[in-house]
Parts: C-alpha cells; structure tokens; sequence
C-alpha cells in the first residue's frame, strides 16, 4: 500500500469525523439567550417566551394576511409601557388551510423590565394525538401564575390615546373656545371641541392646562373602575326603589 494512499485514507477519515460533528450539533451549543431587557418589542416579548425552553420555535407572528397556518403566534402590548407584555399561542388542527376547525392557546405573560416569561393559562379543546408531546405535557400543566391586576391608569391612558388617534386634524385658525367646534386634533396633540366624559385627563404627569399652569396625575383614574360599578349600582337600586313604589300604589 502505497504512502499517498495512505495518506488520502487519513485524510478522509478526518474529514468525515469533523463533518458527523458539524451535523451532530449538541443541544447546549443552540441554547437560545433571553432578550436583553427592558423588553421593548413583540419580537423580544416572543424571544423571551423561547428563551424559557417554551416548544414555540416554530410557530409565526400572526399578521392580516396570514391564510393557512396552524401555528402561530400574536402578542399584546405597547412599547413604553409599564403593562406586562402577553404573548398568545395557538395550535390548530383540522382543515387549517380553511381556519383550523379546532385551536387551542397558551398564554405567557412577560415582565418588561426583567424580561421574565411565565406561562400563565391554557385553553381550548383536547389536544389530538398527533400534536407535538411537548405541547401536550404544556397543557397537562395548566399553567401556574396568578393574572395580575389590571393598571387601569395604562388602559385609561391608551383608551385616551386611541381616541385621540382617531380625530381628524382641526382646521387652520380654529377657534378652541368655540363651543359649536367639532371635535378634532390639533397639531400638537391636544383636542379641541367636546369629548367624551371618560377623556378629561390624556395622561400621567403634569400636563398644561388653560391656565397656563400645570396639573398633576387624576388619581381617581385608579378608581374608575370603582366609580362606574357605583353608578350602575345606584342606577339598579333606583331602578327598583321606583318598581317598588309603584306596586305598593297600585
């Protein structure tokens, strides 16, 4: 056997050995990193979500046009905000490329700020035999983390927020101590014109006011709730004050 010979059959071996480990690649070298927080992005919010091991990798962002999928992803929330980020996945079965007939969701709720996920509920039908196991050991388990409070004063800001969205711009020159005004948007974000009575206040923090001072936080946003449930409260027990009344006069 000749030294060339020999020499290209070593050669061979090697390359064969470094080839089955590039293919053969051990699980820790694909381990995925957490996002850097804060989280800032759905797409860091999902990351997160990964990060914990969650079986998602495959599964897409939902978007208008997406037709057909069985797996996918949608995540709620807005950037800035202090309102945890809650990440929704769906697995469907069952003429997906129609709508799926069946589908069921996983939720995982992710902190902003430390960029913690933790799954919190899963819903929805019986998974089949065919879907992943690590999906079904994921439901056996039914999730664990109590859903926090809501902060109302960040869905009042962002109701504020949408609403104002939806004006249309004011006209040059408008007058704003005009009554007959209709309601619209000016330059530089405030509104003229009336508005609802759950919009007086847009936001957190000192704002300007027609006085041309300043005006802090309306604490009694946290308390809208509260406000509302009395109101429907006392409009019930009139209500029935006044059925009362009435029957006792017949």
């Amino acid at each position: 056997m000749s030294t060339g010979y020999l020499l290209k059959l070593c050669a061979a071996t090697v390359a064969g050995a470094v080839l089955s480990l590039a293919v053969a690649v051990p699980t820790w070298a694909v381990t995925l990193v957490p996002p850097t927080p804060p989280i800032t992005t759905p797409e860091a919010a999902h990351a997160a979500v990964l990060a914990t091991g969650a079986p998602f990798d495959g599964f897409v962002a939902l978007t208008s046009d997406l037709i057909g999928a069985s797996n996918y992803y949608e995540v709620k929330g807005d950037a800035g905000s202090s309102a945890d980020w809650i990440v929704v996945y769906t697995y469907g079965w069952g003429d997906c490329q129609a709508g799926c007939i069946s589908t069921h969701s996983f939720t995982y709720q992710v902190d902003p700020a430390t960029g913690t996920a933790t799954f919190i509920s899963s819903q929805g039908p019986s998974l089949p035999t065919t879907a992943p196991e690590a999906l079904r050991t994921l439901s056996a388990s039914g999730g664990g983390a109590a859903s926090p409070s809501p902060d109302w004063g960040a869905l009042y800001e962002q109701w504020y927020n949408d609403f104002v969205a939806s004006l249309p711009d004011c006209a040059p020159g408008v007058d704003p101590t005009d009554l007959s005004v209709t309601t619209c948007r000016q330059p530089d974000g405030s509104v003229v014109g009336p508005i609802p009575l759950w919009a007086p206040a847009p936001r957190p923090g000192p704002w300007p006011v027609d006085s041309g001072g300043t005006r802090g936080d309306d604490g009694w946003i946290q308390e809208l709730p509260k406000i509302i449930l009395a109101a429907l409260l006392a409009w019930v027990g009139g209500a029935a004050l006044v059925g009362w009344s009435k029957s006792r006069g017949e």
